[in-house]
């Protein structure tokens, strides 16, 4: 079994999903000193096989709420 790492492209058989990521990044001055966050969010996945490509916007999904 391979290892998969964050933000990297996932290809299973003809089948890649690929992460789209936003970075946020803050970097403020408190007092005399420095102080940076960065962070990474996923917004979509794109999913590629012979027969075409699809987006998946993933900050327009709401949880499925009920059956």
């Amino acid at each position: 079994m391979s290892r998969t790492q964050p933000g990297q492209p996932v290809v299973i058989g003809n089948l890649v999903i690929e992460p789209v990521e936003r970075t946020f990044i803050d970097v403020r001055r408190i007092g005399d000193s420095i102080v940076g966050v960065a962070q990474k969010a996923p917004v979509a996945v794109v999913i590629r096989t012979p027969s075409g490509t699809w987006t998946v916007d993933l900050e327009g999904l709401a949880p499925a709420i009920g059956p």
